[in-house]
């Protein structure tokens, strides 16, 4: 019983539970707890269970978590989630979508609870040594952090898989048994079942000392994040621009840190060492390039004007022409970079007007072109669109896609910036085009 008194006086003080129940055997000995602590306190409880589909025995879990719940008159949410089987990180993904469910049906004040113990919690310290992660990654699983407007609680988190069986055993309940745990494909079940025991076998405390570490790179983290905390603020111009112009001045280990933090801002898993000093080396402090970039899967990491843009990734469509038959209708860009149509009004600012087509002129969107261009009446000198580009101050990531307005083969706008101010179309009545760069 002194399992369920500790559990007790940890989470008394709130009133309503969540709890994701598998049915295995940690979910299930902390349902019981809490059906234990219900008897002697006014709580509330409700359990969700989420289907990954791919177990043959899946729905013989989810009648059994059912009737389970049935028997003690605990309210039950069944959900059911679709994953991508040849996906290399499938845990990763299951791991997500359960969240955004646990997100979803999570009441007001409602305490999200999960199963998570010590064994778990030195296989994930474990895992983040092989990846070579920061001290958020080392500080392993939490076992009490902010969950959207709610908390999310791992009771049983200083507790061993085999204290856990122990009580279970005792009090003669039934759980399941994923078999799946077994194969040892997995990273988590290779450490579980080759590894571990082994450890276990000879130093006895180290799953002990394994929270201790946690716990003691958790508060020193904390500790350097209060410090880091006013200087990232400082320079952190919007969710996805940093301002680098004084943080590379600052000692390589903040600049790390930064960086680090700068990342997980994005929602990213954090990169590994070697790619952090990647992005320091080729991004920040590159010399030889004007505007250097990495990429980290599917988006881009710029400096550009001493500061980092965090983009998705962009592709090159400079080769590319598309022909507008009928500018009545909007037309779309290549790789979803969105749609130009014609604005009912023309705009108030009068470099962003242009001459309507003639009927036999062929509209055309490039992407590119070398001809000279004059962008002022006043100023007869012809200028290359990269100058042009320039002087508009368009970063270089947009100028890859950055739409330029055509009839026949003679260059009129850029979409959105400027047009030229050569004579052209002088009878026709004047318009203006927006490009749309949401994909509808």
């Amino acid at each position: 019983m002194i399992l369920v008194i500790k559990i007790k006086k940890k989470i008394i003080k709130y009133k309503k539970f969540l709890l994701g129940y598998s049915g295995g055997i940690d979910s299930t000995v902390l349902l019981y707890q809490l059906i234990e602590i219900k008897k002697k306190n006014n709580i509330t409880i409700r359990a969700i269970h989420i289907d990954h589909q791919i177990h043959p025995e899946s729905k013989k879990w989810r009648l059994h978590c059912q009737k389970i719940c049935q028997i003690h008159k605990i309210p039950f949410i069944y959900k059911k989630i679709l994953l991508n089987t040849k996906n290399k990180n499938i845990e990763s993904e299951a791991r997500k979508k359960r969240y955004k469910i646990f997100k979803q049906n999570l009441q007001s004040k409602e305490i999200l609870l999960t199963g998570h113990n010590l064994n778990d919690q030195c296989e994930t310290l474990l895992l983040a040594i092989k990846r070579g992660s920061g001290p958020k990654g080392l500080s392993g699983i939490a076992y009490k952090k902010k969950f959207f407007k709610n908390y999310l609680i791992r009771p049983l988190l200083s507790f061993s898989r085999q204290e856990i069986e122990i009580w279970a055993k005792y009090k003669k309940i039934k759980w399941i048994e994923d078999k799946s745990n077994q194969n040892t494909s997995y990273e988590r079940n290779f450490l579980r079942h080759k590894i571990l025991p082994q450890i276990n076998q000879k130093w006895k405390f180290f799953f002990k000392n394994c929270l201790r570490t946690t716990k003691l790179i958790y508060s020193e983290h904390k500790l350097l994040n209060k410090f880091i905390k006013p200087i990232f603020k400082k320079n952190l111009l919007k969710k996805k621009i940093l301002n680098i112009k004084n943080i590379k001045k600052m000692d390589i280990d903040i600049q790390y840190f930064i960086i680090r933090k700068w990342i997980n801002l994005q929602g990213m898993q954090m990169p590994t060492l070697k790619f952090l000093k990647s992005i320091l080396k080729n991004v920040i402090h590159n010399k030889k390039k004007k505007n250097p970039r990495i990429e980290f899967k599917k988006n881009e990491i710029w400096n550009y004007q001493n500061k980092l843009f965090w983009l998705k990734k962009t592709y090159n469509i400079q080769e590319y022409i598309v022909f507008w038959h009928n500018i009545k209708k909007k037309i779309f860009l290549p790789k979803k970079n969105g749609y130009l149509k014609i604005k009912k009004k023309i705009h108030k600012n009068n470099v962003l007007n242009i001459q309507a087509p003639k009927q036999q002129q062929l509209v055309n969107i490039r992407f590119y072109t070398n001809q000279k261009i004059q962008i002022n009446t006043n100023i007869k000198k012809l200028q290359n669109i990269k100058k042009i580009f320039n002087k508009f101050k368009i970063p270089p990531w947009k100028r890859k896609i950055t739409p330029l307005l055509f009839y026949d083969n003679k260059f009129i706008s850029i979409i959105g910036i400027f047009s030229t101010q050569e004579k052209y179309n002088i009878d026709c009545k004047k318009i203006s085009i927006i490009w749309n760069h949401k994909k509808e």
